[in-house]
């Protein structure tokens, strides 16, 4: 048995690669990205953070802006 890490490429064509880059916050493209239906394993490979992060993002709720 190995314990090589295996890398698993995200299809870029489930998201717009450009659109996140204008996105202002972390918090944004990870929503974004979920968005798009990419599971949080696969947000974490692209965003190069860690899952807790990107669960933290999505189980809080937005506040109500005033």
């Amino acid at each position: 048995m190995s314990n090589k890490k295996q890398t698993v490429k995200v299809e870029e064509s489930r998201y717009d690669a450009t659109k996140i880059g204008t996105l202002p916050t972390m918090s944004a493209k990870i929503r974004y990205l979920d968005s798009c239906g990419l599971s949080r394993g696969e947000i974490s490979k692209v965003l190069n953070i860690r899952y807790q992060w990107i669960r933290n993002v999505l189980i809080t709720p937005l506040k109500k802006s005033q």
